[in-house]
Formats: C-alpha cells, sequence, structure tokens
C-alpha cells in the first residue's frame, strides 16, 4: 500500500535515557541455564553453604549505561531486546558449543531477525565473550578469602568454603564459562585473554599467601644430605598457578568426577587439604 504524500507525520518519540543500573539490579551475569534461561524468567537468587555477604553467587553489575553498535544509549525495550539475546544464548550453549552456533540461532530463539541481533553484538563470539566477562569467577568474596589465615582446622575449612564456592559457580554457569575455556584452549585470543583476567586475581590471591607463609616460616635451613628428606619447596608463583589451575578444572570437571564415584564432599575434603598444604609450605 502507498502511503500518500499528504498524510500527516507521526510525532516524535520521546528519547528515554535509561537510569544506571544500582548494584541490587539484576545484571547479565544472573542469566540461568536450563528452563529458566529458554524462559527469559528472573533467576531465583540460590544460598550456597558458608558464601560471604550473600552476594559471592552472582558478580556485582556496572553501573555503565549500555548502548548498541552505533553507540547510542538503549532505551527500554532496546534493553529487553538485548537481555533477551543474552538469555538466548545461554540456553543455546547447554546445547552446542560455541562454534556451531550461528546468529540466526540466536535470532530464531528469541523470535527476531539477524538485523536485529547486529544492533547490539558484532557476532556470537561478541556476545560470549561479554557474558564471560560478567561470570568470571575471581570474585572479590573469593579472594579475601583466599587472604586469611591457612593454619589448623580453620584454614582447612576456610579451603572447603572456597572450594564449595567455586563448585557452585561453575554449577550456575556452566554454559558460558565451558564455551570460554572451551574456545580458549582451541586458541581463540579474545577468549583467552577474558579466562587469564578471570584467573590472575586468583593466581596473585594464592601467591600472596604462599609468601606470607615463608615469612612467617623464617629462614629454613638447607637439610644436611645424611637427614631424613621432609619435602621440597614451593615457588610462590608456580604454586599459586597450580592451585588456580587445579580448583578451575575440578570445579569445571566435578559432574564426572562423580560420575566416577567420587562425592561431592569427597571431591571438597581433598580440594582443601591441598589448598592448606601448599598454602602453610614452609619453604
Amino acid at each position: 500500500m502507498v502511503t500518500s504524500m499528504t498524510q500527516e507525520p507521526a510525532p516524535p518519540r520521546a528519547v528515554v535515557e535509561p537510569a544506571k543500573r544500582k548494584p541490587d539490579d539484576l545484571s547479565d551475569a544472573a542469566l540461568l541455564t536450563g528452563p529458566d534461561a529458554q524462559g527469559m524468567r528472573p533467576p531465583v537468587p540460590e544460598k550456597t553453604a558458608g558464601k560471604l555477604n550473600g552476594a559471592s553467587d552472582r558478580p556485582d553489575p556496572t553501573d555503565e549505561i549500555l548502548v548498541d553498535q552505533t553507540g547510542r544509549p538503549l532505551g527500554p525495550r532496546a534493553l529487553q531486546t538485548r537481555r533477551k539475546i543474552l538469555e538466548a544464548t545461554v540456553a543455546l550453549l547447554s546445547e552446542k558449543p560455541m562454534r556451531d552456533m550461528r546468529v540466526i540461532d540466536i535470532a530464531r530463539r528469541i523470535g527476531s531477525s539477524p538485523a536485529t541481533f547486529y544492533q547490539y553484538f558484532k557476532d556470537v563470539e561478541g556476545v560470549v565473550l561479554h557474558l564471560a566477562g560478567q561470570m568470571k569467577e575471581s570474585t572479590p568474596e573469593l579472594v579475601a578469602l583466599i587472604a586469611g589465615d591457612w593454619r589448623g582446622r580453620g584454614g582447612h575449612a576456610r579451603g572447603c568454603e572456597i572450594a564449595n564456592l567455586v563448585i557452585d559457580h561453575w554449577k550456575k554457569y556452566a554454559p558460558v564459562l565451558r564455551a570460554r575455556n572451551n574456545a580458549s584452549d582451541e586458541g581463540n585470543l579474545a577468549l583467552r585473554e577474558e579466562r587469564m583476567t578471570a584467573m590472575l586475581p586468583l593466581v596473585d590471591a594464592f601467591k600472596q599467601a604462599i609468601i606470607r607463609a615463608h615469612e612467617r616460616a623464617g629462614d629454613v635451613p638447607v637439610p644436611d644430605a645424611n637427614a631424613e628428606w621432609d619435602g621440597g619447596g614451593v615457588n610462590p608463583l608456580v604454586g599459586a598457578t597450580a592451585l588456580t589451575s587445579c580448583l578451575e578444572r575440578l570445579s569445571m570437571y566435578h559432574a564426572w568426577i562423580e560420575e566416577l564415584g567420587g562425592s561431592r564432599e569427597e571431591l571438597v575434603e581433598t580440594t582443601a587439604t591441598l589448598m592448606q598444604s601448599l598454602l602453610t609450605s614452609r619453604r
């Protein structure tokens, strides 16, 4: 149908500037997997054993105003569409690897078109990269826990709390974190950088804990060649990197370990013991 040239133009729509998000607003990182993600319902906050201040299951939201690919601030309807794209991506990542996902898959999941997707993200990798940045493991609460005292029963309990926190975090955000790690292992430089950014705060916290343990022990004399061997030394950086890698991998494969016969309690106990042994080393 051809519109008449004399038709009155529609009045201009008011531009609504989105308000900055507050700390108690729902962030992108609160997206759930499975039915909740597919149904696009707000997640119900989970209670995890021993978490600090009730906030360790969800990364802090940012205060920046979101914009589209051209730099224009997003209004309420655009924010809703963007959120649907993020939720659809999380749901699809639980069904297929990132390398098999296409923009059209995400667009179809939200009942839209690729053109709509490209208003908000450059490609599938861009969505996953954004989600991975929101869901990184190195929360301030976890770093603060690592900085505590690792001696005695309290130190072992600290290790159990950390193991439970990281396993719960992986259970909640597994599709995105697995996609990040797999792409990183396959040579994706952007997601490898994102993975390293998530891990480095943990490496540094573990490293400082090992250094403090060595300082408390003081100068350990070189053992006599004829004396009974009491173990080797622990380099702070290498030990911290090993602990971080171990924690990440054990959390990533916790379900598989349980299928092999190891219980969650045994996994947590063993991980805590391993952390405590390195973080209380004398040299």
